[in-house]
């Protein structure tokens, strides 16, 4: 299998042509990203021509008595991860990027409309494309008109909400402008805020969610140590999931979190994801919802009937530092 299995309860594999990126949300202070991109670049085999250097550096943390990583902007992009995708013919859904963000505004377009080229002509997977980076969504979309004529009916877009902030709320409204046929919302991390229900901040979500043509939502808690984890509260993800389906959405519920984990006593390190609240037998019954949105699957399309606008040789790196090798 070319695709990586990441274990991500929604995908079946992630495709990542992209290591690198910098927080710009609630939602970014626990990414695992991070870590494994450092991995990477520790790794000698892994790193032996020094692709993965400067992507993340060390800091001391001021909350903790150790050193906390950060991503520095710069990124790293491998054209043969990306192109990797068209050997494979087992039909799959597939997580573009868990250590970057396709929107990342230091990728030029060509770049962006590569990644979507790939994915057209890949027509037997089904590609869950998802950023925080929404204000590049209205030149994205006019993009992909001009070089489709209309959008690939196997690209899902999707933009990650993580609070119910403005900056957070208003990425739904700029999905929603895109021609998208398949349109999702990661809520996840969702990071509430206790003293507000999102009920009352965000009333008529359902609405909102509907306007704006969205077909799939993914729920979950924050993950990280216990002492140091956002709260997802029980109130609030039962809101996200009735809202979602009074706008008709299919809705995959993901995990509780760690914090909620541990209010409604199911925290075990005993089992993959228990920690994290990530597994069905902990969840409150109403919560217990996995679906996925209705697709269509095309058939294989070999390889060689695709032009490469990149060499599969090289590696480039864009944003800070930005350099380029072979």
């Amino acid at each position: 299998m070319s695709l990586n299995d990441s274990g991500i309860s929604w995908t079946d594999g992630t495709l990542n042509s992209l290591y690198g990126c910098r927080e710009c949300s609630v939602g970014c202070r626990m990414c695992y990203a991070v870590g494994r991109v450092f991995r990477h670049s520790q790794n000698s085999k892994v790193n032996a021509d020094g692709r993965f250097n400067d992507l993340v550096v060390e800091v001391k943390n001021d909350q903790r008595d150790d050193k906390k990583r950060r991503f520095t902007g710069a990124i790293m992009f491998d054209p043969a991860h990306l192109y990797s995708v068209l050997n494979d013919s087992e039909p799959k859904r597939v997580f573009v990027n868990e250590f970057s963000d396709l929107l990342f505004a230091a990728l030029p377009a060509e770049l962006v409309i590569e990644h979507f080229r790939v994915f057209n002509h890949a027509q037997c997977h089904q590609f869950q494309v998802l950023t925080k980076r929404s204000e590049r969504l209205a030149s994205l979309n006019a993009s992909v008109l001009d070089e489709f004529w209309e959008w690939p009916t196997n690209i899902w877009m999707g933009v990650s909400v993580c609070s119910a902030a403005k900056i957070e709320m208003e990425r739904i409204e700029h999905l929603g402008a895109t021609a998208a046929e398949i349109k999702w919302i990661s809520f996840e991390p969702w990071v509430s805020d206790v003293n507000r229900p999102l009920r009352e901040a965000v009333p008529g979500l359902g609405d909102i969610l509907s306007r704006n043509g969205i077909s799939w939502v993914v729920i979950g808690g924050e993950s990280g140590p216990k002492d140091d984890t956002n709260l997802m509260t029980l109130d609030d993800a039962r809101y996200l999931v009735t809202e979602a389906k009074a706008a008709g959405c299919r809705v995959h519920f993901k995990q509780l979190g760690t914090a909620l984990a541990i209010q409604l006593g199911v925290y075990s390190t005993n089992g993959d994801h228990r920690a994290k609240g990530g597994c069905p037998d902990q969840w409150p019954s109403d919560l217990n919802v996995v679906e996925w949105p209705d697709a269509v699957t095309r058939p294989y399309m070999a390889p060689d009937r695709f032009m490469r606008r990149y060499r599969t040789d090289e590696w480039q790196r864009f944003g800070d530092e930005a350099d380029h090798r072979s």
